[in-house]
């Protein structure tokens, strides 16, 4: 072998390491999951004790952003908590009716939570192609025994979620 064969061996080899680093780079960059969308607030603060099995932190972080949004009377910040729902065309933003009575419940006291296990259902194909899904519920116990029900989804590894009118 020459020397100007083995020079163009070690070329081919630098660029094929260099093509698979980008490829590596660039799977990882389209699969990444963004920091939460969310923050808590300094205040007000608010506790959520929960019953049962405590759920994984994500949520927990969620339940707590969306009671501290509640008890602070913020519905327009509630209804950007479902802005990253998936399939949210369904969900409608007109939650105020309902949760701005709530907010003195949710600021008065403990809130209780009972969260339902993580579960992804969705098909292979759509697991793979949208990796860290995932769907739970919640219900809310807050001061003065008024009830709240909370739609979660997993998205990209962010969790998204919306109440649920209550019925009667």
């Amino acid at each position: 072998m020459s020397l100007r064969a083995g020079k163009r061996i070690t070329a081919l080899a630098g660029a094929a390491a260099v093509l698979v680093v980008l490829c590596a780079a660039a799977v990882w960059w389209f699969n990444r999951t963004d920091d939460t969308p969310y923050a808590l607030a300094a205040s007000p603060k608010v506790s959520v004790v929960y019953e049962g099995e405590r759920p994984p932190e994500e949520v927990r972080t969620f339940l707590t952003v969306f009671v501290q949004r509640l008890a602070n009377g913020d519905v327009k910040g509630i209804d950007e908590l479902h802005d990253g729902y998936p399939d949210g065309t369904a969900v409608t933003q007109e939650s105020s009716d309902f949760l701005s009575p709530l907010a003195a419940a949710a600021a008065d006291g403990p809130v209780t939570a009972r969260t339902e296990p993580v579960r992804d259902n969705r098909p292979i194909l759509q697991r793979l192609k949208s990796p860290q899904g995932g769907t739970s519920e919640a219900e809310l116990t807050l001061t003065g025994g008024k009830h709240l029900h909370i739609q979660l989804a997993r998205e990209h590894g962010v969790w998204w979620g919306y109440a649920l009118a209550p019925t009667g």
